[in-house]
Formats: C-alpha cells, sequence, structure tokens
C-alpha cells in the first residue's frame, strides 16, 4: 500500500479536528489519528475471515479440519454446518462444545525499517471458544435446529513500544452467531435446509498516535442478519454429497475514537458470502473418507469508506482483498463399537498480496493438520476430543506511514486448538 492510500481522502475536511490546536501540530496528529482509525476498523474485523478466521468451535468436525462438514451429518452440529443433514438423525440431539486455543504471533523486523520500536514480543496468547448445537423433529420429513457460535475471534497484545504501536497497541474482536434452522426431507435421496443468522460484533483497540505517543482507545459493536441455504444428496447408503451457502453479512460498526474525549465513528463492512462442497464416503464398515472445497468472495471487500463525527465527512481506504479457495480431506476410522478415530488436513489460499499486508491485518494462507477421537458412553452420550495444528503463512509486511517511517519484516503465525465436546441424544 502507497503512503497516499493511508492519507484522509481530499473530499475530507479536517476542519473539525483542527480547531483546538496549532495548525501544524494538528495536521500532523490527524493524519496519523485517522489512518489509524481506517486501518483498525476495516481491518481487524476482516482478519477473521480474509486469514484470522476459526471456522473451529471445538465440535466433531475439527477432527477433520473441516473436511467433509457439509456431507457428514452424523451429530447435532449439522445444524451449522448443512441444515439438510438433520433430517439424517435418529433422534433429537443436543451438543455442547468448548475450544481452548492458542495463537503465536511474532514479528521479525528487516533491515528495511526506519519506524522506531521492539519487534513487539508475542503478539498473541490464549483464548477460549465454545458452542452449542441442537437438533430436533417436528415431522418425519421437517427438523428444527439452533447453533449458537463464534465464527471470529482474536486477542492481540504486542508491547506498547513495538515498531507498529501506531497500527495497534492492543485488538480485542468477537463474533457471535445465532441461527435457528431447518431441514426438511424431499424424499429417500434429497433434503433442503436453511438457517436465518443473528451475527454480533464487537471490537476494541488500543494504539499509539504518531506525535509524542497520543493513546487513543477505539470500540463499538453492531447487530446484523444473514442467512444460509444447504441441500444433502444421498444416492446410496455409503455415499452423501452436501452444499452449503452462506450470505454476506452487512455489519453498520458504530462506535467510538478516545482521545481526551470521545467522538463518534462508523463504517459499513460486509463479510462475504462463501459456497461449500462436501462430500462422504465409506469405504466400508470401519473406514469412510471426507473432503472439502469451497470459495469466499473476498474481492468484495476492495475499499472501505469510514465516517466521522455524524458529520458526513469520510474518508476511503482502498483494501484489494481477492477471493479465497479452501480444500480440505480427512478420515473417519471406527476402531471398535464404542471409538471412532478421526483425521484430517485443510488449505486456505490468503486473502490478500505481500504488498497490501498491514501489521494490524497480518493475514496469508493457513494448513490446517487434525487428529480426534470420540467415545460412545452409553445409548445416548457420547464424548470427544481434537487437536488441530495452524500455520497461518509467512505473513510478510511492508508499510510506510507518515511521520513514523517505514516497517518491514515477517510474522511467524501459528494456532494450537483443542476441542472437547459431549452430546446427548433424546
Amino acid at each position: 500500500m502507497s503512503t497516499q492510500d493511508q492519507l484522509p481522502s481530499s473530499r475530507f475536511s479536517l476542519t473539525p479536528l483542527l480547531s483546538r490546536m496549532g495548525r501544524a501540530r494538528r495536521a500532523v496528529q490527524y493524519c496519523g489519528l485517522t489512518s489509524a482509525m481506517i486501518l483498525f476498523l476495516t481491518g481487524a474485523i476482516a482478519a477473521q475471515a480474509g486469514g484470522l478466521y476459526l471456522p473451529e468451535n471445538g465440535g466433531p468436525i475439527n477432527g477433520t479440519a473441516q473436511a467433509g462438514s457439509a456431507a457428514i451429518a452424523r451429530d447435532a452440529e449439522t445444524a451449522w454446518l448443512n441444515p439438510a443433514g438433520m433430517t439424517r438423525l435418529e433422534s433429537p440431539a443436543l451438543l455442547f462444545s468448548v475450544m481452548p486455543f492458542n495463537m503465536s504471533l511474532d514479528f521479525s523486523s528487516s533491515s528495511d525499517t526506519t519506524a522506531s520500536g521492539s519487534e513487539g514480543g508475542n503478539q498473541g496468547g490464549w483464548l477460549l471458544g465454545a458452542a452449542l448445537y441442537l437438533a430436533m423433529p417436528v415431522s418425519d420429513r421437517v427438523w428444527l435446529g439452533f447453533s449458537a457460535t463464534s465464527p471470529g475471534g482474536v486477542a492481540l497484545d504486542p508491547s506498547d513500544d513495538w515498531a507498529g504501536r501506531t497500527w495497534m497497541t492492543k485488538t480485542a474482536l468477537i463474533a457471535l452467531n445465532f441461527e435457528p434452522s431447518i431441514g426438511v426431507k424431499l424424499n429417500d435421496q434429497w433434503s433442503v435446509g436453511a438457517g436465518l443468522d443473528v451475527q454480533y460484533l464487537t471490537f476494541s483497540q488500543d494504539l499509539r498516535g504518531p506525535l509524542a505517543g497520543t493513546p487513543l482507545n477505539i470500540d463499538g459493536d453492531s447487530w446484523d442478519l444473514g442467512f444460509s441455504l444447504s441441500a444433502l444428496w444421498a444416492p446410496s447408503k455409503s455415499t452423501r454429497l452436501g452444499l452449503r451457502y452462506h450470505s454476506q453479512v452487512s455489519h453498520s460498526l458504530a462506535g467510538d475514537l478516545t482521545v481526551n474525549a470521545s467522538r463518534p465513528i462508523s463504517t459499513s463492512f460486509t463479510l462475504p458470502m462463501s459456497l461449500t462442497l462436501s462430500a462422504y464416503h465409506e469405504l466400508n464398515a470401519t473406514l469412510a473418507l471426507v473432503a472439502d472445497a469451497g470459495w469466499t468472495d473476498w474481492s468484495a471487500f476492495d475499499s472501505n469508506v469510514i465516517s466521522f463525527d455524524n458529520s458526513g465527512n469520510s474518508t476511503e481506504l482502498a483494501r484489494n482483498f481477492k477471493d479465497t479457495w479452501n480444500f480440505g480431506v480427512g478420515v473417519h476410522y471406527n476402531a471398535t463399537q464404542q471409538w471412532m478415530l478421526l483425521a484430517g488436513a485443510s488449505y486456505v489460499s490468503s486473502a490478500v498480496a505481500d504488498a497490501d499486508r498491514t501489521p494490524d491485518l497480518p493475514v496469508d494462507e493457513q494448513v490446517r493438520l487434525s487428529i480426534g477421537a470420540e467415545y460412545d458412553l452409553s445409548d445416548h452420550w457420547t464424548i470427544g476430543a481434537n487437536y488441530t495444528f495452524a500455520w497461518l503463512g509467512d505473513n510478510r509486511i511492508d508499510q510506510t506511514q507518515p511521520i513514523t517511517g517505514r516497517l518491514a519484516g515477517d510474522y511467524d503465525a501459528t494456532l494450537h486448538l483443542i476441542g472437547l465436546y459431549a452430546q446427548i441424544t433424546f
């Protein structure tokens, strides 16, 4: 991204923010505040789906690195993964999962860096996710479901003196999704499903202004709606194909910028549509193969408009995202009547080119490796655990901000995720 991409557009008036300072001093500080606001509001949220997005919620599908997600249809998690799959369940089911996970994000500065400060240490840490899934029949052909998931969440906390502190010194973001869903069995081979996504985003970020390290805080939240459509085809008892579509969710984020006083700011942001095709095939009584292929319309995220003070003043920032593709394969192995073992691997392409990557949005390609185990305690209780290692790419950064200078280097970014779950059938 060029320097001019980070400056306000010419149609934005500086007058409201320059009224209480000397003109030269205020112009310098305003450029830094505007740049920081834009980078956070359009960056940290995008990180959840473009590269730090976590499809994992601790449930059974974690065991195959999400492979086969729309086709497996064997537990209550299908209420979220593919509501059409609920029609294949034999009885009502409730599944609860928790997922402690650790993100390691270490920045290594190159000799091209001119911005002062340290490398920031490990900017990640431990977080806890959880999810709830419910599936229940209302007739022989119609099932209702409900899922409560967290499709995105991150906490970044570099040291306050790191060289990228004008982008951010602390970030916390949580996305919550509540989806009532329905599955309808059309015949012995075909089922269809749909869901209504009620989604909530909340964020908070601390950063430092370029002038005398001015401390800043930005926070805000948003409620918005989306939907999902799905289908499941079972041409034989051993084979299933699933297709899932998630609509875009258009958030209107409103919050405050706090320096010495609070100023309202807002931006619109669209989480893009996605499409996933999944397959499940039983080779024999003990071994089944699963696979996934998916697409996400991240090229829709090409720019964002930021509004200040509810005054109609705004500025636009180019982001230049591109569509992402994901692929995954996995296996289910029924070791005994009570034990099932799982394993899988997946790949997600990068949503942003090296030249456009920013320090508050260190997203790149992803590679996942997963294993899991599931045990039937009784006819009604099942418990399981899984582990996923995710490599999040090279994450090269080379950006220049006015006043503070150039920040160049790369991130060593990895994730360790542990899923624990229990399901009861009624």
